[in-house]
């Protein structure tokens, strides 16, 4: 089974969508791991939907990373993926694509996809994992998967790194030397909105957490962008290694 892991906070309507397109998916051995982080709408969501494949929890802490550490701990999958309550799986096969790897193989699974401006959509293709991953952020951290047991092993979701919680767990499986399998396609839609955006009202905030995760990984100082900047930027020159 595949556990997807959704931290919500004050988006029931995004929540909604992004729960129907993972009840849309063609692969059956799913949950939904819904953690409210907000006031309570997101459980509500929950219980209207009366899936039995989704279920709410309060967050135990306080914060995205936080919520999804608390999904962690209650997930039954032998796989992980992470779906933000604002985002869509839009291939119904991409479960199934993701379980088919992660069944052969232990990896980290990541798709490319679409973002999604109103009613602009712009193409995201991340590419190959390779040593570009030390310079920025290319994968999507929705729909990105992994076993559970890898995860823990890891050492599971770092609450100190904040926005950037995902790219310090990226940045420990590359090191650690396992492998990346890239879903090609039109697999998964990324709103881009102001508060996911770098140049947003959270900018001094983001630019503190990519500080700190550049302390702890070495990497020197690096500009601060989000993906809609690297798409405009064609991500990083047509995939360069």
């Amino acid at each position: 089974m595949i556990s997807v892991l959704i931290p919500t906070r004050g988006r029931p309507g995004f929540l909604r969508e992004a729960l129907e397109s993972l009840r849309r998916q063609t692969f059956p051995r799913f949950e939904a791991v819904v953690v409210e982080d907000g006031e309570g709408e997101g459980l509500e969501v929950v219980a209207a939907l009366g899936d039995p494949r989704l279920r709410g929890l309060w967050n135990r802490g306080r914060g995205q990373v936080e919520a999804r550490q608390t999904g962690l701990a209650e997930a039954r999958g032998e796989a992980v993926l992470f779906l933000d309550d604002d985002d869509l799986l839009l291939d119904p096969a991409y479960l199934y694509r993701v379980w088919r790897v992660l069944s052969r193989e232990e990896a980290v699974v990541y798709g490319e996809g679409v973002l999604l401006l109103g009613l602009e959509e712009v193409p995201f293709a991340p590419g190959e994992v390779g040593a570009w991953l030390l310079r920025e952020n290319r994968l999507l951290a929705s729909g990105t998967a992994l076993p559970k047991r890898t995860l823990l092993a890891l050492g599971g979701l770092d609450g100190g790194m904040g926005d950037y919680w995902d790219w310090d767990l990226w940045l420990r499986a590359y090191k650690a030397g396992l492998p990346f399998r890239y879903l090609r396609g039109r697999g998964v839609g990324i709103r881009v909105h102001g508060g996911n955006q770098s140049y947003g009202a959270r900018r001094a905030e983001r630019a503190y957490y990519l500080e700190r995760l550049c302390a702890k990984h070495g990497l020197g100082p690096l500009p601060l962008k989000d993906h809609l900047a690297l798409a405009r930027e064609g991500l990083g020159e047509a995939q360069s290694p």
